[in-house]
């Protein structure tokens, strides 16, 4: 019997367990570098420790007294630890004497009564414990209250939260990595699409069916070759522009400097990488860099590839499990090659039969799978102008996949909980038995196996 070696793959909040003929695999199971788990106390210390030595920035405590402060928090959809980040900056904030602190959750285009459960509830009570004065605000992009300030450098029209706009202060409480779009999740983020209104977020995403974008390219990183990307370009102008906005009590707009201030930081569950803060500027660089030491993997292209995108809420619905398919996917697959996708797609329970597994909500999975399913057999080219005439959010994943099936002539399996017949209306090909899946390929004697688990948090160079 030929020698085999046991693979565990995330599969949900669990572990799928399989094995593979040795000489099929590629190489070890490709995964972000492990990060030892650490105490929540050391987590908290090693926050503040960052916020006492800020870079080209003074301490944030001795740039708040009677100002009114405005912290950008990261909503529940991103995974992260936003409970600590909230307490340092609590403490952090208090021993400065603010006038005024408003908290507004990041939600973009989210749902703030889904993705805000916890976050409120946080913001109350390490505010209180520290005597702050504070709002908590959970940002939606419909809110009629949002303030339009003039039109990005590239032409996209600019609407964000008055809280923002008004603010002597304005701090970002963030966690960055790897993004399948803006290349890189970094403080810019926080604002677009962060706290901006619906018509900013359409505008910047409809960039992201440039080949141009997509992961490992970002404005801040340190190689010239990889900085080009119009999407995150954007939203870089558009933080930075933000910045230099100001609110003024009769509602007028004022062009000036506010001061600003990023936390920032790589984690995962009960783990830290590393963590910074100061100019967020600086932050963003140094955030790239990290990112790149954290979670770039470089590997041989393979005609196989099996992949777990990670636990929920990754791998709760495929428009988060497409995230791996930019993400990882891409740069380890040859062109014509196979891949098996493992994640439950069980969705939450509170959404209808219909969405559950697929999406989000009833919105996302309209734009995003049922133009799938409409345009899965037309040419790529119908599919693009298409797209680019009628686009709306959550369509540039389903042009993503389209290119997957169509330029790159992928053939996508799914070993999930969703029905097949569901699975096959988007194109791709269910799975009941992964094991055996694995042995009919390896049979075939006509190549190897790229195995990645955490695909969401892992972005593979392929050479």
């Amino acid at each position: 019997m030929p020698d085999r070696r046991n693979v565990s793959l995330t599969y949900g909040g669990g572990k799928l367990e399989l094995s593979v003929p040795g000489s099929f695999m590629a190489g070890d199971v490709v995964q972000p570098r492990a990060l030892p788990p650490r105490p929540r106390g050391e987590i908290l210390a090693a926050l503040q420790a960052t916020l006492e030595t800020p870079i080209g920035r003074p301490r944030l405590r001795e740039s708040v007294r009677d100002k009114k402060v405005v912290v950008v928090i990261s909503d529940e959809f991103r995974a992260g630890l936003h409970e600590v980040i909230i307490e340092a900056l609590c403490v952090e904030l208090a021993q400065g004497a603010p006038r005024e602190v408003v908290f507004i959750c990041a939600t973009g285009t989210h749902e703030p009564e889904v993705y805000c459960v916890r976050i409120g509830p946080w913001v109350d009570q390490y505010a209180r414990a520290a005597g702050l004065k504070h709002r908590f605000v959970a940002h939606s992009c419909d809110d009629p209250r949002l303030v339009p300030i003039g039109r990005s450098p590239m032409g996209t029209d600019v609407i964000l939260e008055p809280d923002f706009l008004d603010a002597d202060v304005r701090v970002y409480g963030h966690e960055s990595k790897h993004h399948y779009m803006n290349g890189y999740s970094v403080v810019d983020k926080q604002v677009l699409p962060g706290i901006s209104g619906r018509r900013t977020v359409e505008m910047n995403h409809k960039r992201s069916l440039s080949d141009d974008s997509g992961p490992g390219r970002n404005p801040w990183h340190s190689e010239p070759g990889r900085q080009a990307n119009p999407f995150a370009e954007d939203m870089r102008d558009i933080r930075i522009m933000a910045e230099r906005t100001f609110l003024r009590a009769d509602g007028s707009l004022e062009e000036r400097p506010a001061e600003t201030f990023a936390l920032d930081m790589i984690s995962d569950k009960d783990s830290l990488y590393w963590a910074a803060s100061g100019d967020p500027d600086a932050i963003c660089r140094l955030a790239v860099q990290k990112a790149d030491e954290q979670a770039q993997i470089t590997v041989r292209r393979s005609r196989y590839v099996l992949i777990s995108p990670g636990g929920p809420p990754a791998s709760q619905a495929l428009y988060g499990v497409q995230n791996c398919f930019d993400m990882a996917m891409k740069g380890a697959v040859l062109r014509g090659g196979e891949v098996l996708v493992v994640a439950p797609c069980e969705g939450r329970p509170d959404l209808p039969p219909d969405v559950r597994g697929i999406a989000t909500s009833a919105g996302s999975k309209k734009l995003f799978w049922d133009t799938l399913v409409a345009l899965k057999d037309r040419p790529i080219d119908e599919c693009r102008r298409f797209i680019e005439d009628n686009f709306k959010l959550y369509m540039w994943k389903t042009f993503r996949v389209l290119k997957n099936f169509k330029d790159d002539g992928l053939t996508i399996h799914l070993y999930s909980e969703l029905d097949d017949d569901v699975v096959r209306a988007g194109g791709f090909v269910p799975v009941k038995d992964p094991q055996a899946w694995i042995d009919e390929r390896a049979a075939r004697s006509d190549g190897v196996i790229n195995v990645i688990d955490n695909g969401n948090k892992t972005f593979i160079l392929g050479t």
